[in-house]
């Protein structure tokens, strides 16, 4: 991952400048000025901290969105300090747009604020952008990189959210979704409580669970449910067949592939070309023939996809030097866990 760097050009705006335009003025900021609230420092942010309450809330919202879109193509800007802060504001389009923003921070001090948002925030959207955040940290904890205290935590706070007939099911939902990480038998009941419900959506995000859970009595309830008439399901059905990588479900990901459903076929095509073998290779290659422009694209992609993998394997193309080991287990290493 490549470290940012602060910008050092005194031609550049400062930071404290652009706060105070932010304040002081209606004018929409540059890219540049912009750029120059990357990498906070303690006490800019300390200015911000201060300040950020008088910036109106359309601007706040705007400017949110062009961090966003600036931070995604240039590697050197990094605005986690700030979004940190902007967690607390007022504005709950705003608390969404900053959890947003710290999507790849995996420091597990973040839990400590996401999950109080998850269940104690007055807008429902913006405690399930809490609970679908703290996914990642319930990943971090299944491989033994948080403590057994904070992971412990974790798991419980996201599984009582879920049992809360109260929550708004798309909370409810995520809450789930992120759980599924954990490999534990509370996980599993929930996922099953989920999907033998008779809400849609909740059984819809027990098979997305079950894509992350990988629990191998998972499996045949996918094949099953790739023949169901909600589309939603056919598709959430496919997408965890490719995650299962199981070459027993390519002929009902091949059936999909002529789904009626135009994100059906896609996921279909997406899935197989994570499982790969012979039957998904030459289904991938007729559908590069396509008179479908979108289907042409993804199948070419995964036919990419399935190239590149088995040159690696074959030791055709160079392993990353840095990756985990072949011997090396989950949790192993230097890391030290978060003691919460």
């Amino acid at each position: 991952m490549t470290t940012p760097v602060r910008r050092t050009n005194p031609e550049e705006p400062s930071f404290e400048s652009v706060v105070k335009k932010l304040i002081d003025n209606d004018e929409r900021l540059t890219s540049a000025e912009i750029a120059a609230l990357s990498l906070a420092e303690p006490e800019e942010r300390i200015l911000f901290r201060r300040y950020w309450p008088e910036v109106p809330a359309e601007r706040k919202a705007h400017l949110l969105g062009r961090m966003l879109e600036l931070a995604e193509t240039d590697a050197n800007l990094e605005f986690s300090p700030l979004y940190r802060i902007m967690l607390a504001d007022d504005t709950a389009v705003v608390r969404s747009a900053a959890i947003q923003g710290l999507w790849e921070n995996d420091d597990p001090t973040l839990i400590r604020k996401l999950l109080p948002m998850m269940t104690d925030d007055p807008d429902s959207g913006v405690r399930a952008a809490a609970a679908e955040a703290l996914g990642r940290f319930a990943m971090l904890a299944e491989y033994g990189k948080l403590s057994p205290e904070t992971a412990n935590a974790l798991s419980q706070s996201l599984l009582d959210v879920f049992d809360n007939s109260g929550e708004a099911i798309d909370v409810r939902r995520r809450a789930l979704e992120a759980a599924a990480y954990l490999t534990r038998p509370e996980v599993r009941e929930a996922i099953t409580d989920a999907y033998d419900s008779d809400n849609p959506a909740l059984r819809a995000s027990a098979l997305f669970a079950a894509g992350r859970n990988l629990d191998p009595s998972w499996l045949e309830t996918l094949l099953d449910e790739t023949v169901s008439e909600l589309p939603e399901l056919r598709y959430e059905a496919a997408v965890a067949l490719g995650e299962y990588e199981d070459e027993r479900g390519v002929p009902q990901l091949v059936r999909l592939t002529e789904d009626d459903d135009t994100e059906v076929r896609l996921a279909a095509i997406t899935a197989l070309g994570k499982i790969g073998g012979q039957d998904a290779k030459r289904q991938l290659e007729e559908l590069t023939q396509s008179e479908d422009e979108a289907v042409r694209e993804i199948a070419a992609e995964s036919l990419e996809d399935l190239s590149e993998a088995s040159s690696m394997l074959t030791g055709e193309i160079e392993a990353p030097r840095h990756g985990r080991s072949e011997s090396e287990e989950p949790g192993d290493g230097d890391d030290e866990t978060y003691s919460g």
